[in-house]
């Protein structure tokens, strides 16, 4: 008898850690039961107070824009005008200081292109320029540079730009023209388009020479590579570049790619030894603003 009792009086209780969890599922259970009410009738609330505070705001909405269109009315042309004036003119500032910052980005990435040719190549070391004047006649063939021949440039000198190569995933310099005549302070370009450049070129991928001369015509973008062997095949988007015959250029230069019209290069038999095709520079010379232009190291 007290045995049973005694059993009676102490039953089997769950663990302390047990009860312990089980409070706090319990406890989160309620927070969360809590803060959904409280959610849900916040969200009431504010569709509540939305819609019935509209017509109020509307009012003063509508008071304000009443107002402000009678102090409009209650001015004279006159004032109206010079305000205009003012607004147009404050417009036109704004439209300036967004085109000149525009302008310094494109430069500010020219010249940072341009500051990685900051080394010697195969005796060649780059003299920095700025494009200072064009002739809008000839936009596309020549223009004048302010370096000369204080800072070493001669006739003949490659003048080249930064190009981006898909190949390297990385910029690369092109030729975009030769230095036609220098003064002391500074020195007139040919670009690849003019009628008076001429430059020996080779064929990576033909494995074969040629010359490549301006542009037939003033209106054309695209120069003539000339003196091509019938046998060689000729790719449209084959690159072309400097050869190291003359010795007055850093050879393996890019210059231009054959064009495709109609996905074909586009190629001119004058006899039956030779052949000729249409070539594009990889960058517009009428872009250009900055340019490097190589001379030979004679130190």
């Amino acid at each position: 008898m007290n045995l049973g009792q005694k059993k009676n009086r102490n039953p089997i209780q769950p663990p302390s850690g047990l009860r312990v969890v089980l409070l706090f599922l319990l406890v989160l259970l309620a927070v969360l039961i809590i803060y959904g009410v409280y959610s849900m009738i916040r969200l009431t609330a504010l569709r509540i107070s939305a819609d019935y505070y509209f017509p109020f705001l509307k009012l003063a909405r509508g008071t304000e824009n009443w107002i402000a269109d009678q102090s409009l009315f209650a001015q004279d042309k006159r004032s109206l005008i010079r305000a205009l004036q003012r607004m147009h003119h404050d417009n036109a500032v704004l439209s300036a200081e967004r085109s000149i910052i525009s302008d310094l980005k494109k430069e500010n990435a020219s010249l940072r292109a341009l500051m990685q040719l900051n080394r010697k190549t195969n005796g060649f070391r780059p003299v920095f320029a700025e494009v200072i004047q064009r002739d809008p006649m000839v936009w596309h063939e020549e223009f004048t540079i302010d370096q000369g021949e204080r800072a070493g440039i001669c006739p003949g000198n490659l003048v080249v730009v930064q190009v981006y190569s898909e190949r390297s995933k990385s910029l690369v310099p092109a030729v975009i023209g030769r230095v036609r005549s220098v003064e002391r302070h500074s020195a007139k370009v040919a670009t690849v388009l003019s009628p008076d450049f001429r430059l020996s070129v080779f064929l990576p991928g033909a494995k074969s020479t040629g010359l490549l001369e301006g542009a037939r015509q003033l209106s054309e973008l695209y120069a003539t590579l000339k003196y091509i062997q019938t046998e060689r095949p000729l790719v449209a988007g084959q690159l072309i570049c400097t050869n190291s015959f003359s010795g007055e250029s850093p050879p393996g230069l890019p210059v231009g790619r054959i064009v495709r019209p109609g996905g074909k290069a586009r190629t001119f038999h004058g006899n039956q030894l030779y052949q000729e095709v249409c070539i594009q520079p990889l960058k517009s010379p009428a872009e250009v603003r900055f340019v490097a232009v190589y001379v030979k190291d004679v130190k």
